[in-house]
């Protein structure tokens, strides 16, 4: 009895000792394996022992030139060549003072003030053009010898045959009022202006830009398709809602003492299910004597034939969610557009940093010289601004 039970206990010290070594050899292979497989000497002296993070940053150089002479010179003159390396600490940090900090950051309040000939003929409502309801609205209509408000508080501008219209709509505008009035001094007044449907101070904005000759228009928004990331509001035009509900969203909007071209209408949730009331819509934009601009990225507006009405799609679109590459990519496309096509329109958000990029994009437009004058000059960017009217067709 006494034997067996020596031989059992012999037994398990066995299983146990077979145990302890395979854990030991899969603990070794395992360390191997979590080993990083370093590229160099340098990239295994860059890290601590527990491999955790860079305990020293090596900058070399990219690329390291060497004369014909020390190449002639062996190997010892192209040692000497190569300049001292620079270690640095994860710690070091480059200091910047709060100033270059400031100036870095886009601001509105940043563009230069100009003092550009106001070309605009109406800065107010003309009193035939608007339409009193019962209700306290005050609707833009045809004036009493058919005078239509988008060419009316429209300006026109004469370009050279030589050179590509660009026009250019700032939208979602009003909520600042000094930043309207600042980028009204700022930018051209062939630049168009587009409020946002739930301004307030309308009498002030909308007169300032006029002030400085800019055509001026609202902001016509739709129901937004994703309502966890934006919601329009009350105020946008839902086109699955009872038509007169429509049309009393559209008469808010629209309802300005101070002059409206018309209306820029904005992405949102448009199917071709409703087209039978965009239908209805365009007509009553006709009825009213204003223009309409297209700026969705469907095809359901502009895909409505509605004749007389004056109205144009936008050709791009710049919104307040595009980085500054994205904004330097859409004006690569709008100069290749107008190249192409002879004119382009954009429509823009207020964003500052959209609206810098756009205001150093127009410093580099040609002066409109005649075609001999060109030719002696060698221009590159033959652009010439024009107000969104322009390029309107009916």
């Amino acid at each position: 009895m006494a034997r067996n039970l020596e031989r059992y206990d012999r037994l398990v010290i066995a299983i146990l000792g077979i145990a302890m070594l395979v854990l030991a050899v899969g603990y070794w292979f395992a360390q191997e394996k979590s080993e990083p497989v370093y590229l160099s000497k340098i990239d295994r002296l860059m890290f601590d022992k527990d491999n955790k993070s860079p305990a020293y940053v090596l900058t070399l150089p990219d690329k390291i030139e060497v004369s014909s002479q020390e190449k002639d010179k062996g190997g010892d003159a192209f040692v000497a060549s190569v300049k001292p390396v620079h270690v640095a600490k994860p710690d070091e940090k480059k200091e910047f003072s709060l100033e270059e900090l400031i100036n870095n950051v886009p601001s509105v309040a940043k563009l230069p003030a100009q003092n550009f000939p106001v070309q605009i003929k109406n800065i107010t409502a003309l009193p035939d053009m608007i339409e009193l309801t019962e209700s306290g609205l005050s609707l833009p209509k045809l004036g009493i010898e058919g005078h239509k408000p988008w060419i009316e508080y429209g300006s026109v501008v004469n370009v050279l045959p030589n050179f590509k219209k660009v026009a250019i709509v700032i939208g979602n505008l009003g909520f600042d009022s000094i930043a309207v009035s600042k980028l009204a001094s700022a930018f051209n007044p062939e630049v168009s202006m587009s409020f946002h449907p739930y301004i307030t101070n309308a009498q002030a904005c909308i007169g300032a830009a006029r002030q400085k000759g800019h055509e001026t228009y609202m902001d016509l928004l739709l129901a937004s398709n994703d309502f966890t990331r934006e919601d329009t509001g009350p105020a946008a035009l839902n086109f699955n809602l009872d038509k007169n509900e429509v049309f009393s969203r559209f008469y808010k909007v629209i309802s300005k003492p101070e002059p409206i071209g018309g209306v820029i209408i904005r992405d949102g949730m448009i199917g071709d299910e409703n087209r039978q009331i965009v239908t209805d819509l365009l007509e009553e934009i006709k009825k009213r004597g204003l223009l309409m601009i297209d700026a969705t990225s469907s095809e359901v507006i502009n895909s409505v034939k509605v004749d007389g009405l004056a109205r144009r799609k936008a050709d791009l679109i710049i919104n307040k969610d595009m980085s500054s590459d994205e904004i330097e990519e859409q004006i690569k496309k709008a100069e290749n557009i107008a190249f192409d096509k002879g004119q382009v329109l954009i429509v823009t958000d207020e964003k500052p940093l959209i609206m810098v990029m756009i205001s150093q994009w127009i410093e580099t437009f040609s002066p409109q010289l005649s075609y001999e004058e060109a030719k002696t000059m060698g221009i590159t960017k033959p652009f010439a601004l024009v107000p969104v009217s322009n390029l309107v067709v009916e």
